[in-house]
């Protein structure tokens, strides 16, 4: 749509240049602006401006459409026509009104203070401007970053002074747009360097990067079956990408402290990088919790002083049911009347049943950390009934056994 008007827009100025052109040759000139040139001229050069602006605009719309680009690099190349235009435009003006040597001669007045202007950071601004849009190191759309900023963005306008990037990352860890508009003066671009995510960028939609997700894998995990869930998992998520680019996801591996380090590696959206990791961790993670010969690596801390089973994993010993003495058990209920007097009936009932069936369900005990003995956390009512009954033992879970936390 926006090609046609531009051939539209073409082909009306080229009528209005040639129809005014030949006018001012036969006599007709409405009115005279100067002493040599009519209005009628004026309204040919204005006209061949314009057609030659839309000229330059379909050339490079078409030399970019043939090698596959974006419509970011038509537009910072129509920033710099349009500049072009303006000045033609001035001096088609001066022609017509018999000024051109007076503005020469102004020129030649004021070019020492332009040199010195040159020095200054709006001249060296526009001039990286220039140079960025005929060098096209990055465009409109691409993502960059300017590593001794601290900044990474993407490149929503480029005009003469500024640089407005759309901020990636920021108050946020994750490389996606914020929304949060930053100006970079363009004589800062001299002394900067740009990093492009996306300079071999050839469509809207093909900006790819390598990209790299990491699983720590427990050590006795199949390796085989770690590496097809991985694989087929990536395969899953960039299947689109995979048929672009021609590469496919693999996988490297090394040792860590608590197993083994897995990275997939994988062509990527340098765009969508966030929302592409996310669905791949996503799904493997699922595919590993779900496969019994791989697990996830948990990092934990225990007390070497209490041996080796400190060694162990929490839930292992979180679980362990042992035979205690009803003496090493504390509770301050069983040492409350009003406790006793509220439950007495509940508890000769519990006692019946323990005595008839035995004790289905261990108290709940904690290990003290100034001695050997252990403080009940659940089961009250049972403890005492097996008292009554002369237990000298009783099954117990202890959590923490060890008297410190086991860390995952």
């Amino acid at each position: 749509m926006k090609l046609t008007r531009k051939i539209i827009g073409l082909i009306i100025c080229l009528i209005i240049a040639i129809i005014s052109y030949m006018l001012d040759n036969i006599g007709i000139a409405l009115f005279m602006l100067s002493e040599s040139y009519s209005f009628m001229y004026f309204l040919f050069i204005v006209s061949a401006c314009f057609a030659g602006y839309f000229g330059l605009i379909l050339l490079t719309t078409l030399k970019v459409q043939l090698k596959q680009g974006n419509d970011g690099e038509v537009k910072m190349l129509g920033g710099l026509y349009k500049v072009l235009f303006f000045f033609a435009l001035l001096m088609g003006l001066m022609l017509v009104l018999g000024k051109i040597q007076s503005f020469g001669a102004f020129f030649s007045m004021f070019g020492g203070m332009l040199l010195g202007w040159s020095l200054q950071a709006p001249v060296s601004g526009f001039a990286a401007w220039v140079m960025v849009i005929m060098m096209r190191p990055y465009k409109l759309g691409d993502r960059i970053q300017f590593p001794s900023l601290g900044l990474i963005g993407d490149v929503v306008k480029f005009s003469p002074m500024y640089l407005t990037l759309n901020q990636v990352g920021g108050t946020i860890g994750s490389e996606e747009p914020v929304g949060r508009m930053i100006h970079v003066p363009n004589a800062m671009l001299f002394a900067q360097v740009a990093i492009n995510y996306t300079y071999k960028q050839q469509k809207e939609s093909g900006s790819y990067i390598l990209d790299e997700a990491v699983f720590r894998i427990t050590l006795d995990s199949d390796w085989d079956t770690v590496e097809k869930v991985l694989l087929n998992t990536a395969r899953e998520v960039t299947k689109n990408i995979i048929e672009e680019t021609g590469t496919e996801p693999y996988v490297r591996a090394d040792t860590w402290e608590y197993g083994t380090l897995f990275r997939l590696r994988y062509m990527t959206d340098a765009t969508d990088r966030p929302r592409i990791m996310y669905e791949i961790v996503k799904r493997a993670t699922k595919e590993i919790q779900k496969n019994k010969n791989v697990d996830l690596a948990i990092p934990y801390v225990y007390s070497f002083k209490r041996g080796y089973d400190g060694a162990s994993t929490a839930s292992k010993h979180s679980e362990t049911i042992e035979e205690l003495g009803v003496d090493s058990i504390q509770c301050e209920k069983l040492e409350d009347e009003n406790f006793w007097k509220e439950n007495e009936n509940e508890i000769y009932e519990i006692a019946k049943n323990i005595n008839e069936m035995g004790l289905l369900q261990p108290v709940i005990v904690v290990r003290n950390m100034d001695d050997d003995n252990y403080t009940l956390l659940f089961g009250e009512k049972r403890l005492k009934a097996c008292i009554l009954l002369g237990w000298e033992k009783i099954p117990a879970i202890i959590r923490n056994k060890y008297g410190a936390e086991i860390y995952k």
